[in-house]
């Protein structure tokens, strides 16, 4: 999976080397019902990034990084896992499982919405202020972004879901992972609006959330500097982990 990733850009050698380790450690440790949500997730989430190549091709000035995910965006969205997995091999409760599915329908959701919002959005408005602002940007919102972080965080649930014991509160426990990561992607658009830092170029004046840009140092125009993308994600679904926790 690690040698078709790099072949078809998913990752970069950095990113393909941290999937190989936290991938042996999820499947050595968990076998196929802790393989199958990460699998999902990761395959799902990728080809969603390198779809509308072209029209992606406009932001690539915007984010801080490309489609292809280095080690500190894999550790962003399956660090989390990869400490739930060895919990669980001290400790075997299933309550463990729900959490480790919850962190990947968090990460589902946030790319998912990123990417469809970008692809399909239309009257994209920041979040903390309803005022108009273009897809990509940070803290930005739109409807079409929303119901694919909704179906994104399903997608990964139900796969998670399907390899847990049936039970009388089984629906109610894809409910509330559905929820929950969904409500990830809404607390990483608040934090992203809030503080992450973002930029503006000296030069083209361009917003982004690099900080070079046409060879100098961009201006730091909100949020806080040592705050980026990958801070953001993390939070969001430590966040999300806490409200299932006192939701469960």
């Amino acid at each position: 999976i690690v040698l078709f990733s790099l072949r078809v850009k998913f990752l970069t050698i950095s990113g393909a080397l941290a999937t190989f380790i936290l991938a042996v450690l999820i499947f050595g440790l968990g076998g196929w019902t802790w393989a199958i949500p990460v699998l999902v997730f990761f395959f799902l989430s990728s080809f969603l990034s390198k779809a509308g190549k072209d029209r992606k091709e406009q932001f690539k000035d915007t984010f801080e990084k490309t489609g292809e995910r280095d080690y500190l965006q894999v550790m962003a969205n399956g660090g989390i896992g990869g400490i739930l997995i060895i919990a669980y091999f001290y400790y075997p409760i299933i309550q463990i499982y729900y959490l480790y599915v919850l962190s990947l329908a968090s990460a589902a959701a946030d790319t998912w919405a990123t990417e469809i919002g970008i692809l399909l959005g239309r009257n994209t408005v920041k979040i903390t202020t309803f005022k108009p602002v273009a897809p990509g940007i940070s803290g930005g919102v739109s409807p079409q972004g929303t119901l694919a972080a909704l179906f994104g965080s399903f997608i990964v649930s139900v796969s998670g879901w399907i390899m847990i014991p049936a039970n009388l509160s089984k629906l109610n426990i894809l409910a509330f992972l559905t929820f929950c990561g969904f409500l990830a992607s809404v607390i990483d658009s608040f934090l992203g609006s809030l503080i992450q830092g973002q930029y503006q170029c000296r030069v083209c004046k361009k917003y982004t959330e690099k900080r070079v840009h046409c060879g100098q140092g961009t201006l730091l125009i909100s949020g806080i500097k040592i705050v980026n993308n990958d801070f953001v994600n993390i939070t969001s679904s430590l966040a999300a982990l806490a409200l299932f926790i006192l939701l469960l």
